[in-house]
């Protein structure tokens, strides 16, 4: 039987995505970097790879700075939390909305799930060990899921 994850805890990892979320959307690039173990590991939605601070500060660089991407918002919706001995595994499934001023629209970017690995860090707080993305097609996203999920 796994152990009960703390309502503070389930709160603490919560404010973990919505500053993962508000950096990216924000372009703030350190403030991305900061939310992830100094070891930690990014997996982008084509497999890619990007490992410790150097990787991660690299694709917050090249993914959540430019500015095409001003206007857009993260939300993440319908999260699971497992503890994994001290670490928790986070599913969740997120939307990107985008909104562009010059034409008053506002469009669905990408939509999909995340699977990640979070753990407390020296200091108390939750952070990233690892984050799979997964954006979503009616090619990609999964039939299917354990049930354990």
């Amino acid at each position: 039987m796994s152990q009960a994850i703390s309502a503070d805890d389930r709160f603490a990892i919560n404010d973990l995505l919505m500053a993962y979320a508000k950096a990216s959307d924000t372009g703030h690039v350190q403030g991305f970097v900061d939310v992830f173990a100094a070891d930690g590991i990014l997996y982008g939605s084509n497999g890619e790879l990007y490992a410790g601070h150097d990787g991660i500060r690299r694709f917050a660089t090249e993914q959540c700075s430019p500015v095409d991407t001003r206007g857009r918002m993260h939300f993440f919706q319908q999260m699971t939390i497992t503890r994994e001995g001290e670490r928790c595994r986070v599913f969740s499934f997120w939307m990107v909305v985008q909104s562009t001023a010059k034409d008053n629209t506002r469009r669905i970017r990408s939509t999909g799930s995340c699977d990640d690995l979070v753990e407390k860090g020296s200091d108390g707080r939750w952070l990233f060990r690892e984050r799979r993305i997964a954006r979503w097609n009616d090619e990609t996203a999964p039939w299917h899921y354990p049930s354990s999920i």
